[in-house]
């Protein structure tokens, strides 16, 4: 099979149905209050504040073709890259410029602390480390390839109906159509995984499958409640 194409397959159908949630389709036309733009960037803080731990993980369990980009990856999370700013710090200005003081700052931080804590002390559902990491890696991915479409077009919305400063966006625009590239390694790093560990194909289709049974997309910048209304729409 052709892994490259089925996974990256995944990530499109998953994307397409994102942006085409009444959600999504409301924040872009600026249907919504302020208050709903603000829970969306609420949730993708909660959601990417802890990215440099999970990149850390990830270049853990590396395949050698793989171990370059990865460490190019997580450096550039930790700010220790030639820019020299750490993503999560660009997701706090984000916070800052929605309204967050230092101490709903620090309840932000400790959210996304406590997603990454439920993360961890969840039930595994695989019997070894290796599909443990497939799992991660398919959908940290995912979120950088999404994020390379669309990522623009979530900045715009947020300039246009939020009234953000462009420097407050900088994270999206930072992971927008210049982030495709990085994107793509990250796609390629997954079919080393895939090869390296030397996973066979059920067991694969079986990872993607729980991966993403559900939207990822839907259940981490909108909720529990709007994927099950997505789910319940879908069915």
């Amino acid at each position: 099979m052709n892994l490259h194409t089925i996974i990256e397959s995944k990530y499109d159908s998953q994307t397409t149905e994102f942006v085409a949630t009444r959600r999504f389709q409301s924040l872009e036309s600026g249907a919504v209050s302020s208050v709903d733009y603000d829970e969306f960037i609420v949730n993708i803080c909660r959601t990417h504040l802890r990215s440099p731990q999970i990149v850390a993980f990830l270049f853990a369990v590396a395949p050698p073709a793989a171990a370059e980009n990865l460490k190019e990856n997580m450096l550039e999370e930790m700010g220790l890259d030639d820019a020299g700013v750490s993503h999560p710090t660009l997701l706090i200005e984000l916070a800052a410029a929605i309204g967050f003081d230092e101490a709903g700052r620090k309840r932000l931080e400790t959210a996304a602390q406590d997603e990454l804590r439920r993360i961890i002390t969840d039930p595994i559902l695989f019997g070894t480390l290796k599909e443990v990491g497939l799992n991660v890696m398919l959908e940290t991915v995912a979120f950088e390839w999404m994020l390379s479409r669309i990522s623009s077009r979530i900045a715009d919305f947020l300039s246009k109906h939020r009234n953000l400063s462009e420097s407050s966006l900088e994270w999206f625009r930072h992971h927008s159509e210049v982030d495709i590239r990085h994107a793509e390694e990250g796609l390629q790093a997954v079919v080393d995984y895939i090869n390296y560990y030397e996973i066979d194909a059920p067991d694969v289709e079986t990872i993607i499958d729980v991966t993403f049974r559900e939207n990822v997309f839907i259940k981490r910048y909108f909720g529990e409640i709007a994927l099950a209304k997505q789910t319940g729409m879908a069915g």
